[in-house]
C-alpha cells in the first residue's frame, strides 16, 4: 500500500501511514510533487503497491486509487473529502477506517497488500517542550553580615546574565540600611554601609535536569561608608563618607522551584583596602572591613 503526499513528513500523512500500518498493511509513504500531473493509477503501478492513497493537504483531499495489482479488475479511483472541522489526527483515523473498509469490500486483505513494501512506523510521540532557559535573572535577597562594627542585617540586588550554563556575570548591590552604632565617651557615631561591584560566579556542579546548582565566585566591590556623628561637649559631630575598594569570594547553592523561580543561600568572605576607621574626637574607636563576612537567603526570578 502506497500513501503519497506533497508533504511525506507531515504529522497528517504520518499518522495515516502508521494508521493503516495498524490494521496490518505494509505501508509505503512516497513524496509526489504538488506540480505532479502523473496519473494515480500510474504511481500505483511505479511503486508496486496493491493501492494507493494521495494525500492533499491544502484542499483537503485524499484519493483512492485500487487496480489490477489487487485482482480487482480495471483501476478503482475513488476521492474522499476532509472534514476541517476535524483534528488532524481524526482526520487520519477516519480516513484509514474507510479505506480499510473500501479494501475489505473489494476483498483486499491486509495479507495481499504488497508483501514487498516496508511496514511504515508509528512517528515517536515529540519531546515534551523544554521552558526556554533564562539568560538574565534579577535577584532579591537579605541576611546578615560582620565585619568589626557588630552583626548588622543587609540587604541584596543582583542582575545576573549568563553567557553559558557554568558562568555567569552579574552587577551586584549590597546595603545596611539601619545603621550601626559606635559609642564612646566623646559621643557617637551612625555608621551605614553601601557596596556596588561586579560578580563573576561559576557553577562547578549541577544537577542534570538543571534544578539544582552549587557555585563559586569572587566579587570587586566598592564600599561606600556614610558616617554622622553626634558629640558631647565641648566636640561637635560631623557628616563624613569613605569610599574604599574590596574585594570578596562567594560560595552558594540555588534550589530551582520553579521554570522561573529559584532560592538562592550564599556566604561571603572578603577585605577592604584600606580599612574603614570610624574616629571619635581623633581616636579610633572602630573599624571595619579587615576582614567582613555573612550570609543570605533570597530568590532569583528569570526575566529574559
Amino acid at each position: 500500500m502506497v500513501v503519497v503526499s506533497s508533504s511525506p513528513e507531515a504529522p497528517f500523512v504520518r499518522r495515516l501511514a502508521a494508521e493503516l500500518s495498524l490494521f496490518g498493511y505494509r505501508v509505503e509513504v512516497a513524496t509526489r510533487e504538488a506540480s505532479d500531473d502523473d496519473d494515480l493509477s500510474e504511481l500505483l503501478a511505479q511503486h508496486g503497491g496493491a493501492a494507493l492513497i494521495a494525500v492533499d493537504q491544502h484542499r483537503q483531499t485524499a484519493e483512492f486509487v485500487v487496480g489490477e495489482p489487487a485482482g480487482s479488475g480495471p483501476f478503482r479511483h475513488e476521492r474522499e473529502r476532509l472534514d476541517p472541522r476535524r483534528q488532524a489526527d481524526t482526520n487520519a483515523a477516519v480516513l484509514a477506517e474507510r479505506f480499510r473498509a473500501r479494501l475489505t469490500e473489494l476483498g483486499i486483505a491486509p495479507s495481499s497488500a504488497a508483501a514487498e513494501l516496508a511496514p511504515a512506523e508509528a512517528p515517536p510521540p515529540p519531546p515534551p517542550a523544554a521552558a526556554p532557559e533564562r539568560r538574565w535573572w534579577l535577584v532579591a535577597a537579605a541576611g546578615a553580615s560582620s565585619g568589626g562594627l557588630g552583626l548588622a542585617p543587609h540587604l541584596e540586588l543582583e542582575l545576573r546574565a549568563f553567557p553559558v550554563k557554568w558562568l555567569s556575570l552579574s552587577a551586584l548591590g549590597r546595603a545596611l540600611p539601619w545603621a550601626s552604632q559606635v559609642r564612646g565617651p566623646e559621643g557617637s557615631a551612625d555608621v551605614r554601609l553601601f557596596a556596588a561591584g561586579l560578580l563573576v560566579d561559576v557553577y562547578p556542579l549541577r544537577s542534570e535536569r538543571g534544578d539544582w546548582a552549587m557555585k563559586v565566585g569572587v566579587a570587586a566591590l566598592a564600599l561606600d561608608a556614610e558616617m554622622s556623628g553626634h558629640a558631647s561637649a565641648p566636640w561637635q559631630g560631623r557628616h563624613d563618607s569613605v569610599l574604599v575598594a574590596a574585594g570578596a569570594l562567594e560560595a552558594g547553592a540555588a534550589w530551582r522551584v520553579a521554570p522561573r523561580f529559584a532560592l538562592e543561600l550564599r556566604g561571603f568572605v572578603g577585605v577592604c583596602a584600606p580599612r574603614v576607621a570610624v574616629r571619635l574626637a581623633g581616636r579610633r574607636a572602630a573599624d571595619f572591613g579587615q576582614p567582613f563576612l555573612g550570609a543570605s537567603l533570597g530568590g532569583a526570578v528569570g526575566v529574559f
